[in-house]
């Protein structure tokens, strides 16, 4: 089947990359398969062997070698890691202990070690780390390894791994020389990922606040926020960031972007990578975006509730998962950061603008009948659109602009040749900085790009007018989930300055002077009469839904208003559906009075055509037939879900099976078909999908569930019920384990 795509129309994909800035790797598999070709020199892929010396009498012979892996890992705050493998954080200290065939002797002895990566390993990518013996204090962020004690045939050591290290998966190597020669080396069975540091004030990646970075770094259990900005909903997910399979795909995934080794140690190079390669649209990455509503063939993105049972699934079948959509990707793209430790958050921005033609405006055009022209509008507002957030240095620009970044997975727009985004500095965005790399402009629209409403008249040699201009309708209530609890915290302030301001105008004419035509809209009219739109609180799926227009009259004089009211079941992203509703009515205000013009539309009216989202915009226009005065504006609207409600049994005990009862109802006059459960979550065995009954109408129902507690600790569950009529009805509980 076709992906839908988030726009309205098909376009060659473009490229958003608004400087020449150097990309270190091919973005292509044709460009890659360039590199290769005739007359081009070869990088030669045979395996470089690192000749042992042959054993001799002298030697000292490594018999074993400890890690320390609780050790290290309290150290490091690796400890949670789920992996065989030790994983260390650069630019700081670990330890170890060695066995030997005989007594170190400090006068002929001298230890050193090397840390390995991929089958070619040299100094100058970085994939060769060299440790050298130390005989006092190991240097402030110089690699070595120092002595500490020795006791018979044993000794234990310190090394020290700079910050600037790439990060990657490695092997050991503990060398041992005797008078400077009989050399000898030996192959530490345990492998040792390098990740990124957020704890060490030299690392690219450190964020100074320990709460930060126990929310950014070590938190498992994520949410991400969805609706309109008028109804804003959360949902709880699983990060699953210290279960082997995260940090086992992310390496996967760096390797397969063909990033060079020797750029693996900067967040922004690597955050970049990943972007492109968690959608499939480039080199079958992780997951396939899917809008179209026809999920059969995979998992409907409304059913996932965490990142593991997807990343699972990908390496388990080498083929990209189906289906997921913007807060799937987001989610995702935050488990893969933390896995290597880079500080992230997932961003929802509510009305975000998706600027086809990199404008900087929205443009929506209405006929003479003031009915939408769908067709002539290739930009869109999406009612929400989650990406990622990232804490890094930025080193590629000038100073100030390190902090968060805002980068996206969620295959949109090309970046110079790949579908990504970012990262894009918010102190850039907030500026208007949109020259800066990467995708500054296209995210600065996403939050602050304005509105245009254009009257397109039956006469095509008749110009197109201005109806009204929309200034604040972009990026409302940008969200993440608060530090330290699970809430919504606005952080719209890091993103925009207050809408109207000067500061928010300015940034605006910054950003405008890189646009390449700007336009003078509005005229010039008597604004006397006042427009509102009211739309009904918390209507549940299979409910009326009736939307006020109030006209008030605040002239002397009786005043005609014709006011048309047009309807839409949507996509989330803004795509229409299905008109459901188009009414038009001219209403005769006396001076100093209010009408109301009121639409209803019925659940026999929407429910065939409602999207997964249950979402709704409404257009609203109206002018004064005496004045001209023009009035339009665009209403999104969520009809709510039915609730779920769980109850977990008490004394929960670790490797011990215990149950959930989870209860609901059926909120429609008829029944509800292929009924289902996703559970994930941290300290459970695994996800699970179980398969329900049919739900007859109006009826309330409860469903016991199995599970096995894997970890002791305060965990929560996430429970989703979907079906036919009715997706992604979400609901969270915390459980202890002892």
């Amino acid at each position: 089947m076709t992906t839908r795509r988030s726009s309205r129309v098909s376009r060659t994909p473009r490229r958003l990359g608004y400087s020449s800035g150097y990309e270190p790797y091919p973005t292509t598999a044709t460009a890659r398969a360039a590199l290769k070709s005739e007359g081009r020199r070869i990088v030669p892929d045979v395996p470089i062997q690192i000749p042992k010396a042959p054993e001799t009498d002298k030697q000292l012979k490594v018999l074993s070698v400890d890690l320390l892996t609780e050790r290290n890992g309290k150290a490091h705050h690796t400890d949670e890691y789920e992996t065989e493998e030790l994983v260390l954080r650069r630019g700081q200290l670990f330890y170890l202990d060695v066995e030997f065939d005989r007594p170190y002797d400090a006068d002929s002895d001298s230890i050193s070690m090397e840390m390995l990566m991929g089958s070619r390993p040299r100094v100058s990518s970085g994939t060769r780390r060299v440790f050298p013996p130390v005989k006092g204090e190991v240097a402030h962020d110089e690699p070595g390894v120092q002595i500490l004690s020795t006791s018979g045939n044993k000794a234990s050591l310190k090394a020290y791994l700079e910050s600037d290290s790439i990060i990657g998966l490695f092997d050991l190597v503990v060398v041992t020389e005797t008078e400077g020669e009989d050399e000898y080396r030996f192959d530490v069975e345990t492998k040792i990922y390098v990740i990124f540091n957020p704890w060490f004030k030299h690392d690219a990646t450190y964020m100074p606040k320990e709460e930060e970075r126990k929310e950014y770094v070590l938190n498992d259990e994520g949410a991400y926020f969805y609706g309109s900005k008028v109804q804003i909903g959360g949902a709880p997910w699983y990060q699953g960031q210290f279960e082997s399979i995260a940090i086992e795909c992310v390496f996967h995934l760096l390797k397969k972007s063909g990033l060079t080794y020797s750029y693996w140690n900067q967040p922004h190079n690597i955050v970049r990578s990943l972007s492109a390669l968690i959608n499939s649209q480039d080199d079958d990455g992780v997951l396939v975006g899917n809008w179209s509503g026809d999920y059969s063939d995979g998992v409907e993105p409304t059913d996932w509730t965490g990142s593991i049972s997807i990343l699972k699934q990908y390496m388990k079948t080498g083929k990209p998962v189906k289906y997921g959509q913007c807060w799937v990707f987001g989610s995702l793209f935050t488990t893969a950061m933390r896995a290597i430790g880079i500080p992230s958050r997932t961003i929802t921005n509510f009305a975000s603008a998706h600027d086809s033609d990199a404008n900087l405006t929205l443009d929506y055009h209405f006929g003479e009948d003031d009915l939408s022209l769908g067709d002539l509008d290739e930009d869109s507002i999406w009612n929400f659109h989650v990406w990622n957030d990232a804490w890094m240095a930025r080193p590629d620009l000038p100073e100030g602009y390190g902090g968060w970044q805002a980068v996206d997975a969620t295959p949109q727009e090309t970046s110079r040749g790949s579908f990504r985004m970012g990262p894009a500095s918010l102190s850039a965005i907030k500026r208007g900085h949109v020259y800066l790399d990467y995708d500054t402009k296209f995210a600065f629209a996403e939050v602050n790009a304005e509105t245009v409403y254009w009257k397109v008249f039956d006469n095509p040699r008749k110009a197109p007018e201005v109806i009204t201009v929309d200034s604040d309708n972009v990026g409302q209530h940008i969200s993440t989930k608060a530090v330290g609890k699970m809430a919504r915290h606005d952080i719209t302030e890091c993103y925009k300055f207050h809408e109207g301001t000067q500061k928010e105008r300015m940034s605006v004419l910054t950003a405008s002077k890189y646009v390449k035509s700007a336009k003078n809209f509005m005229k010039d009219v008597p604004k006397d009469v006042q427009f509102s739109v009211e739309l009904p609180q918390d209507v549940v799926i299979g409910s009326d839904i009736t939307i006020t227009v109030r006209v008030k009259n605040t002239s002397k004089a009786t005043r005609s208003v014709p006011v048309s009211v047009s309807g839409s079941t949507v996509f989330y992203t803004g795509v229409k559906k299905a008109t459901v509703v188009q009414s038009k009515r001219t209403l005769k205000v006396s001076p100093g009075a209010t009408e109301d013009f009121n639409v209803t539309i019925t659940a026999e009216d929407y429910f065939d055509s409602l999207t997964e989202f249950a979402g709704f915009v409404f257009f609203i226009m109206a002018m004064v037939s005496e004045t001209k005065q023009s009035y339009s504006t665009q209403k999104d609207f969520v009809l709510q879900k039915p609730e779920l409600t769980i109850e977990a049994e008490e004394n929960l005990k670790v490797n011990k099976p215990f149950s959930i009862t989870v209860s609901f109802q059926n909120p429609l006059d008829f029944p509800l078909t292929g009924c289902r459960f996703r559970i994930e979550g941290p300290g459970i065995d695994g996800h699970r999908v179980e398969q329900f009954r049919q739900v007859k109408p109006q009826e309330e129902v409860t469903h016991k569930i199995r599970l096995t507690a894997r970890r002791i600790g305060q965990r929560h569950l996430n429970v989703t019920f979907g079906c036919n009529e009715i997706k992604g009805v979400k609901h969270s509980i915390p459980v202890t384990i002892k």
